[in-house]
């Protein structure tokens, strides 16, 4: 009797089996499908990066064939070497010249190469010598792709041509052995600053540019009457006290003597401003300051006016130790500011780490390359025969390696002030400084 019954419910029991079943099927090929398109997705954003941020594939073993079909010329070659925009080898090198007066000690020196290289392994070398030797700080001559930040007229072409690559080798294939009577050249012209008296210019082994200066600079900046940076530091304490005709008040309205309320302010800039939660430098305080209190307009970067002020508030901390904070909320601009000092940049495709951390008190030409240490700043810069502030050596740099300069002011360049600032912890405040 019950048969019937029993029946229809076992069909609609699997029935409803059957489509818990299938709907659990579906929801799994679901997940599949999902997550294969979230896999996709991922390859291709790695992909996106990975063309942006690789290097496309490299020689691993000397170039056999020339680049042209015209031989390479040992007379051109010579004038490449020896052109500043193009070859430039006496820079890193020394070379059998006897007529060039300086020459770089950063690179092997170049003497009789033909012993030691065949032309395949020179036009490697050349060519790109980071598949060399990836930590290479040699530029790579006759490489377009991969570089980062280059400035805008050595964009998309190489330092040398096909050709000019060619010229090269032959003239480096034609340089004579170093003579036996050939001196060993000197790293550096300098020697510590324990042996001159300058210890309390080193600390641990970080160094003031103080102590690359020749005895006649070291002169010049501690006589405040030949310095020529002080002729700023009297402009700023002219405008320190100068009212303004609209509100009536000036800097010491608010912060009286400066040799008193400014003693030690420059130890701690670059400085992280809690109302905006932004990391901001001296310069973006005084300015601040004229915004917020003064109610006037803000100092034009690098004005003469706004060098001035900093470099009186700079001058009355003289002596005492940079002491910037990179912990807490500061943290990612110092890592911001870590990041842009180690990646290389430009057509020359250098690193600030390259000169001022792998090759400090090696020659650059015929300049020892100091450790780059920014307790000086504002500078008195002999080259530039005026004041000047991180930012426009920084921008000074960055065109040096033909990279695009950041404007002055700009985060970039604050954060990387914030690291250096941190890489001359200890040393002792110089502003202003005489540098070359």
């Amino acid at each position: 009797m019950n048969t019937p019954a029993t029946g229809r419910s076992s069909r609609v029991y699997d029935a409803r089996h059957y489509s818990q079943i299938v709907t659990i099927c579906h929801r799994i090929i679901a997940i599949i499908l999902l997550a294969l398109l979230v896999g996709v997705w991922q390859m291709r954003l790695v992909a996106r990066a990975a063309q942006r941020m690789s290097w496309p594939p490299l020689p691993t073993a000397p170039i056999v064939q020339p680049l042209t079909t015209i031989a390479g010329d040992v007379a051109r070659g010579r004038a490449i070497v020896l052109d500043r925009k193009r070859g430039d080898c006496v820079v890193c090198h020394v070379m059998p010249l006897p007529d060039q007066q300086s020459h770089g000690t950063i690179g092997p020196p170049l003497f009789g190469l033909a012993t030691h290289f065949t032309p395949e392994s020179l036009r490697r070398r050349l060519v790109d010598p980071r598949t060399v030797n990836p930590q290479s700080v040699m530029p790579a001559y006759h490489k377009v792709s991969g570089l980062y930040a280059v400035l805008g007229r050595y964009r998309n072409q190489p330092i040398l041509s096909a050709q000019e690559i060619e010229d090269v080798i032959s003239y480096l294939l034609s340089l004579e052995e170093a003579p036996a009577s050939q001196e060993p050249i000197e790293q550096a012209t300098v020697s510590t600053p324990d042996e001159r008296g300058l210890s309390s210019y080193r600390v641990e082994n970080r160094r003031s540019g103080y102590t690359y200066l020749s005895s006649s600079q070291q002169q010049l900046q501690n006589d405040e009457f030949a310095n020529p940076g002080m002729l700023w530091v009297e402009r700023g304490r002219v405008l320190w006290n100068e009212v303004d005709a609209a509100n009536g008040k000036s800097c010491a309205t608010c912060h009286g003597n400066p040799e008193v309320s400014m003693r030690g302010v420059r130890t701690r800039y670059p400085q992280l401003d809690s109302g905006r939660r932004m990391l901001i430098n001296l310069e973006q305080q005084i300015n601040r300051c004229r915004t917020q209190h003064l109610h006037v307009a803000p100092y034009s970067y690098e004005s003469d006016a706004l060098l001035s002020l900093t470099a009186l508030i700079s001058y009355q901390s003289r002596g005492l130790p940079i002491a910037v904070r990179v912990e807490g909320r500061a943290r990612p601009f110092f890592v911001a500011g870590r990041r842009f000092f180690v990646r290389r940049r430009g057509q020359l495709d250098l690193a600030c780490t390259h000169c001022h951390d792998q090759n400090a008190g090696k020659r650059l030409r015929g300049e020892v390359l100091s450790q780059g240490q920014t307790n000086g700043f504002p500078i008195y810069r002999q080259l530039w025969q005026t004041l000047g502030s991180p930012h426009r050596m920084f921008a000074w740099c960055n065109t040096a390696v033909r990279a695009t300069a950041l404007p002055l002011g700009s985060q970039e360049y604050v954060n990387l002030e914030l690291y250096m600032a941190w890489r001359a912890r200890g040393l002792p405040v110089e502003s202003p400084a005489i540098r070359r």
